[in-house]
């Protein structure tokens, strides 16, 4: 078969395979090998360019078979999206293929492994900060939230570290097709390592002061459903309850009088609310609210915040707030994220650092997104309880509602599309994980190393061509 044709297919291959990790699939270990038939096609590749083609095939493939759900929202226009996600892989393939020669000097490959890992959490940190289009999804990080022992491992390096490891990991393996294992074996042992660190830390007893913790879900946008779902016994007894995400349109210029009815209606609620609203205004130009209000017993107002990450495009009208701060509750510190904000790493992490003792989530998922896109986004989930060593209350309009304790396990549930509670104990406690103290250097530090990596090529390329421009002569060779 033509070797060109043998590079396509690799990269088709690894496309898949990286789908495959995540639902509905789901199959999280593929995430350690799914990047070896692209590295290996790679290292192949006669030049930069060429390596950025491949990288975009895989790339595509990926986004195309992990997020077939987005053509619910955008029609027509989803290919366009998975092109621009495609761009991710496709830098990455043309940066390492560039770096090939510095990195693989030493003769056993584990620089340049190491540097397909770092450079591919790169690429992510760089695509979750890109204004206009920040997004977290698909990260190959957060497949490991199906595998508890492993995503353990997020306590201490975050999701941003653990899709290093996955990348560095198909990087291994590809060279241990060439005959040089020592990266492969290495791999394999840090990963065998980390399991056995993961259990221990899955067999500590929980900490923290106990409470009852209720998460409601429904998508009628109908306050008297949501209502008599919360006024129940084993809810309404609760010391927190958690409604959706947009459950309350409230009009401009009137929340106060709308907050005081939303308290009476709970008035036989007695602990704490969390309650998903938001302020549209007719006008479609003139910006909107999305925010969550946080009622005492009484009723009264607690504080209030604001989402902090829009949805590209669908969002349009919203201005995002980027600084989080707990709210002060009888419960103590408590930490709010909204929806898309807990996809990204910064919100929680912050929360956590700042004396948060649990996180309360209020999310919209449409029913009509499909099973594959809500398991997905309660993936995301999972990993930042373990970055930030916090219980995660999260309510969501059609699933998955859910408490998580801090090692990602989930404690309680309702089934992807049903209406309801569901309603568990939890342990409030600091988080103060070493990651959520210290992981803020590590998105930053990749987006260096990716931009020196970038700068390099670039100055090779220019070099090149400055020697193609006005080779030496005869004389001075």
């Amino acid at each position: 078969m033509n070797r060109t044709w043998m590079r396509w297919g690799a990269a088709a291959v690894s496309g898949l395979l990286l789908a495959a990790s995540r639902p509905p699939v789901g199959q999280w270990w593929l995430a350690w090998l799914a990047l070896a038939p692209l590295a290996a096609a790679v290292r192949r590749s006669p030049d930069a360019r060429s390596a950025a083609d491949l990288g975009g095939l895989a790339g595509f493939l990926y986004a195309a078979a992990g997020m077939g759900w987005l053509t619910h929202t955008f029609g027509v226009w989803t290919p366009a999206l998975w092109c621009i996600f495609a761009l991710g892989p496709a830098l990455w393939a043309a940066l390492l293929h560039a770096a090939t020669e510095r990195l693989d000097s030493d003769g056993r490959g584990l620089a340049w492994a190491l540097g397909a890992g770092l450079l591919w959490a790169g690429v992510e940190s760089l695509r979750s900060i890109l204004p206009g289009l920040s997004t977290s999804w698909l990260a190959l990080g957060f497949s490991q939230a199906a595998c508890l022992p492993l995503l353990q491992s997020a306590a201490l390096v975050g999701v941003v570290g653990l899709s290093a490891a996955c990348a560095a990991s198909g990087a291994a393996l590809a060279l241990a097709a060439e005959g040089r294992r020592l990266p492969a074996e290495l791999a394999l042992a840090a990963l065998g390592l980390a399991w056995a660190l993961g259990e221990r830390r899955l067999e500590r007893p929980a900490e923290g002061v106990p409470a009852r913790v209720a998460v409601v879900q429904d998508e009628s946008y109908d306050l008297e459903r949501l209502v008599k779902l919360t006024d129940v016994p084993g809810v309404r007894d609760a010391d927190l309850v958690v409604w959706p995400e947009y459950q309350l349109a409230v009009n401009e210029g009137h929340e106060e009088p709308y907050r005081a009815l939303f308290a009476r209606r709970l008035a036989g609620v007695r602990g704490v609310k969390v309650l998903g609203a938001a302020v549209i205004p007719e006008d479609p130009k003139a910006p909107m609210q999305n925010f969550s209000w946080v009622l005492g017993p009484s009723g009264a107002l607690l504080g209030r915040y604001d989402k902090a990450h829009p949805i590209p495009f669908i969002e349009r009208r919203l201005r995002g707030h980027s600084d989080p701060r707990p709210v002060m509750t009888p419960l103590g510190p408590l930490g709010l994220q909204i929806c898309y904000d807990l996809d990204f790493e910064d919100g929680a992490r912050r929360l956590a650092r700042r004396g948060a003792r649990l996180l309360a989530v209020t999310n919209l998922d449409p029913v009509e997104w499909g099973a594959a896109q809500h398991a997905q986004h309660s993936q995301m989930a999972l990993a930042r309880a373990v970055e930030s060593g916090l219980y995660v209350a999260r309510a969501a309009s059609s699933g998955q509602s859910q408490l998580i304790d801090p090692a990602g396990r989930v404690t309680a549930s309702v089934p992807t599309g049903a209406s309801g509670a569901a309603v568990g104990e939890v342990r409030l406690a600091e988080g103060r994980t070493p990651y959520a103290l210290f992981g803020w250097w590590l998105v930053p530090g990749t987006l260096l190393l990716l931009a020196a990596a970038a700068l390099d090529a670039l100055l090779g390329l220019m070099r090149r061509r400055a020697f193609l421009a006005y080779p030496p002569s005869p004389a001075t060779v």
